[in-house]
């Protein structure tokens, strides 16, 4: 199918690793110019690297941290003033620590919200005045199941995740009146280096960690960045053009509720 994101400028925040890395990759194979933003310069520059031989796309990198707004601002301003516009922000910087309820204090909340949470509000807010002066463009939120499995060892992440699904509609209403499009997406158990990291939370009743994988999913395994990334992709073109407003889970059916 193709998608026509040739010649697209996106902008991917926590583009170094996991799925921010295989949606820049994903996305220059098609063609697109990607400006990919994380904290690790050294993940940034194997990016780069990795792009070369991709396909036709380019990528220009930044790093940047997004707990902070004024380094917001200057990812915004450095991903216009390397391609010009703005056609798609990928907001997916940021994950939340796992943890026992009584032992997490008032700062680890504030410190996880600020990136996830407040990250994801302030580099739309960023974004929307650029799309909005070139004539439109399309957001997507990568947030996490989280927010629609409440589960008491990841209070922080689903807090957050369920926030950022209201976010996610309240800005496509917010968006519709300055033509931009917004969706967002609810992976699920992902194979990324953060997965592997707390196996032990997201599946403590496991033995081995092939066996704890396999577990998470109806379908017997977790999914690939790569396949997160074809979402992303998809949901980013004019093929979903009538896709708006909506918080899309992609997760081998882990998640067995009416909602999302």
């Amino acid at each position: 199918m193709e998608l026509g994101l040739e010649g697209k400028t996106v902008l991917v925040t926590g583009g170094s690793k996991g799925i921010g890395r295989a949606t820049a990759l994903a996305l220059v194979a098609e063609g697109a110019s990607v400006f990919a933003c994380a904290r690790g310069q050294e993940d940034l520059d194997a990016l780069e690297a990795d792009a070369k031989s991709a396909g036709p796309g380019r990528v220009a990198t930044l790093s940047a941290d997004l707990c902070d707004g004024a380094g917001i601002e200057r990812v915004v301003a450095a991903a216009v003033e390397a391609y010009g516009r703005v056609d798609v922000l990928i907001n997916n910087a940021g994950s939340a620590r796992p943890g026992v309820f009584l032992d997490l204090a008032d700062q680890d909340w504030m410190d996880d919200w600020q990136l996830k949470f407040f990250g994801y509000v302030r580099m739309a807010r960023a974004v929307l005045p650029q799309m909005e002066r070139q004539g439109g463009g399309v957001v997507v939120n990568v947030i996490g199941t989280g927010g629609l499995r409440p589960m008491a060892g990841y209070m922080i992440g689903g807090a957050a995740n369920a926030a950022l699904n209201h976010f996610t509609k309240a800005l496509a209403d917010e968006g519709s009146t300055r033509g931009v499009r917004v969706v967002g997406i609810n992976p699920g158990p992902i194979l990324t280096e953060r997965l592997k990291r707390f196996l032990d939370t997201f599946s403590p009743d496991a033995g081995s960690p092939e066996e704890a994988l396999r577990n998470m999913t109806p379908l017997g395994r977790v999914g690939e960045p790569e396949e997160v990334a074809s979402l992303l992709l998809f949901l980013a073109s004019e093929r979903a053009a009538f896709i708006h407003g909506a918080n899309i889970t992609i997760d081998g059916g882990a998640n067995p509720g009416l909602m999302g």
